[in-house]
């Protein structure tokens, strides 16, 4: 049912869920995951009054390195064959466009994660993945 699982990452508490999930099922179907990790450069752009120092969003890249890193770790020691995929832009549109070109059968994410600015603001990326995706998602709490 189920050969392609998209995990979408950002490190927080509510991800990692999604990603003991996501490799609980791969491991149920022989399914593949790819975790992906979106830096929210759509954000960070849209609320600047100016330019952007490189280095916040380098630093935004390196914690998504590492977060990617971690969650491979976690699915490679479960015995799940995994990919990491650092996107940039807005995570919602971001992990749906990665999701069709991946031609996954399944989307898992976090019910919350990092970003509570954006939240408020425009609603939650889990949200905005599920109501875009053209394939099921599973919202994880």
């Amino acid at each position: 049912m189920f050969k392609r699982i998209l995990v979408a990452y950002d490190g927080s508490q509510h991800a990692r869920k999604a990603l003991e999930v996501a490799v609980d099922l791969a491991k149920k179907y022989g399914a593949k995951i790819y975790v992906a990790e979106v830096v929210d450069t759509a954000t960070i752009l849209g609320l600047s009054m100016g330019p952007v120092p490189p280095d916040i969003i380098d630093s935004m890249r390196e914690k998504a390195k590492a977060d990617l890193a971690d969650a491979r770790a976690k699915a490679e020691a479960a015995g799940v064959l995994v990919e990491t995929a650092m996107l940039e832009g807005d995570p919602a549109a971001a992990i749906v466009e990665y999701a069709d070109k991946i031609g996954a059968d399944l989307v898992v994410t976090g019910s919350r994660g990092l970003s509570s600015i954006k939240r408020v603001l425009l609603g939650s990326v889990s949200t905005g993945i599920v109501n875009h995706a053209k394939r099921p998602v599973l919202v994880v709490k």
